[in-house]
């Protein structure tokens, strides 16, 4: 009886221990891991742009400068909002982690669009 209840024991351990489920929120899946840097990606990928972007329109009129500084703060806020949303993000996992995915992917994908409507509004 005592070496069947050491058997069951061990085995609960081992398989707790060892489960896919054990695994820590400090350590995403590789999926979540690649689907988090593929977000920071093309995060940065933007940001690169609205740099580019803030660089050209040193050349700008006075009046399109004015209307741009406004539009380049509210895209600068975006991306500040994107990001600190990443890096909340990363410290979480499972369903919490899914559900914080969707709505950072919706704030990226709002990101582009506006820089896409600024760049068009702001053509050189």
């Amino acid at each position: 009886m005592k070496n069947l209840f050491f058997a069951v024991t061990a085995t609960l351990i081992v398989t707790t221990l060892f489960s896919p489920m054990a695994q820590s929120a400090e350590e995403p899946p590789p999926r979540q891991e690649q689907n988090g840097s593929d977000m920071e990606q093309k995060a940065s990928e933007i940001g690169r742009k609205l740099d580019e972007m803030e660089r050209r329109m040193k050349e700008a009129s006075d009046e399109t400068k004015a209307a741009f500084t406004r539009e380049m703060a509210e895209l600068r806020r975006q991306e500040a909002a994107l990001r600190d949303r990443m890096k909340e993000m990363r410290g979480t996992s499972g369903k919490v982690w899914k559900e914080m995915k969707e709505g950072t992917e919706k704030a990226l994908d709002e990101l582009q669009q506006s820089y896409d409507r600024a760049r068009e509004q702001f053509k050189p």
